[in-house]
């Protein structure tokens, strides 16, 4: 009698449910823990709980394969193009939205040769000079020198430009 109450019950999805949460889990933490490992074990037990689901039925089973589908599109969606919108997705994938922090190319450093401006940082020989209130990373021909140490600006490369000491 009791066997026969078993064999006619559905069959419970909590462990189905369960298993394919936890995969969508594991593979969300991919994205903060880029190992791969992660991704690819949260797969295998997403795949797992929808093995599981398929006890209760086919539709089910296609139930669980599409809802696992829509929320992994949902978490590509929003660790691929949301967080990075946000300063802590910034600051984990260490971006910056200033754009005057890019380098600019050598022709953009053209200005500023035979400019005096003045060491920010030490100079040993590379740092930071400040022209004209725009802070540029700079060589020194001379080498060592002091910060706030005045400087002129004799060429401009990709990236930087060089400096001798102001005379």
């Amino acid at each position: 009698m009791l066997l026969a109450a078993v064999a006619t019950e559905a069959p419970s999805l909590t462990l189905a449910t369960s298993l394919v949460v936890a995969g969508l889990i594991l593979i969300a933490a991919e994205f903060f823990l880029p190992t791969m490992i992660i991704g690819l074990f949260g797969a295998a037990v997403s795949f797992a709980g929808i093995y599981l689901a398929a006890e209760a039925g086919w539709v089910t089973c296609l139930l669980y394969a599409l809802g696992f589908l829509v929320v992994l599109g949902l978490e590509f969606v929003a660790f691929r193009r949301l967080l990075p919108a946000t300063a802590a997705g910034r600051a984990m994938m260490n971006q910056t939205t200033n754009a005057g922090a890019a380098v600019p190319a050598a022709a953009g450093f053209a200005v500023y040769v035979g400019k005096t401006g003045k060491a920010v940082t030490v100079l040993a020989p590379s740092g930071t000079v400040e022209v004209d209130g725009a802070l540029l990373e700079a060589y020194s021909l001379d080498g060592f020198v002091e910060r706030a140490a005045a400087v002129v600006v004799v060429e401009a490369g990709a990236g930087r430009v060089s400096v001798r000491r102001a005379r």
